[in-house]
């Protein structure tokens, strides 16, 4: 769940008042990729997070929560380090999307989704991440290491400080893709990893938390 091992309790007590997107999911897309050509992907599911469903529940005493709460799924940390929660459905090409919205105020830390990312919980897979105060990245995760395939960049198009922001990831063969609002920020080639999992993640720098809702989450299969 964590690359951290030492980790601490926080008990949260929040209200949160946010506007999400409506559920609005295109049954099929059409994307022009470099080397590829058209490829279209076809809606797989729509998850609105009303109920558990196939995502990772955890809770830890020391700082941790991951699950399905309140009809989004809530990903939090106040450790240094990266937090991710996956789902039980492998995939392989795949074109993923999802609404995130911070609710805390340490702008700095980063967020995201996650492509072919590994069960085993060792932070194996694609990371799709921004941040509160506008930067970007694409980022793979081997073993004990999170390292950018694209560093953080800063963007226009990343909604700032508590707004919501659409996140798309496209994962086919070793091209990867990123979009924010709909706009194309990032693009990398990588094929240490084939297939996987989705995920969210949550990333925290020393002495500060994140909090993150993540909800209507759309998952496409390239055909």
């Amino acid at each position: 769940m964590t690359y951290n091992s030492t980790l601490y309790r926080l008990l949260l007590v929040f209200v949160v008042a946010f506007v999400a997107y409506p559920v609005i999911a295109n049954t099929e897309l059409s994307l022009l990729l470099p080397n590829f050509g058209l490829v279209h992907a076809e809606l797989e599911e729509v998850d609105t997070f009303d109920q558990q469903g196939g995502w990772e529940q955890y809770s830890s005493p020391k700082g941790v929560e991951l699950g399905v709460e309140k009809g989004v799924y809530r990903a939090y940390t106040m450790n240094a380090g990266y937090v991710w929660g996956l789902n039980k459905q492998s995939h392989s090409d795949v074109i993923l999307e999802v609404e995130a919205t911070p609710l805390t105020l340490h702008y700095e830390n980063g967020f995201g989704i996650m492509c072919r990312s590994n069960t085993a919980d060792n932070g194996d897979g694609y990371y799709f991440m921004i941040t509160g105060n506008g930067y970007y990245s694409i980022r793979i995760g081997q073993g004990n290491e999170v390292r950018p395939l694209v560093d953080w960049q800063p963007s226009d198009a990343i909604h700032r400080e508590l707004d919501t922001n659409r996140l798309r990831a496209v994962c086919v063969g070793n091209y990867l893709a990123f979009y924010v609002n709909d706009k194309l920020l990032a693009t990398a080639t990588d094929d240490s990893y084939q297939t996987g999992y989705a995920g969210m993640s949550v990333t925290a720098s020393t002495d500060t938390d994140i909090d993150v809702a993540f909800d209507n989450l759309s998952i496409y299969q390239v055909k």
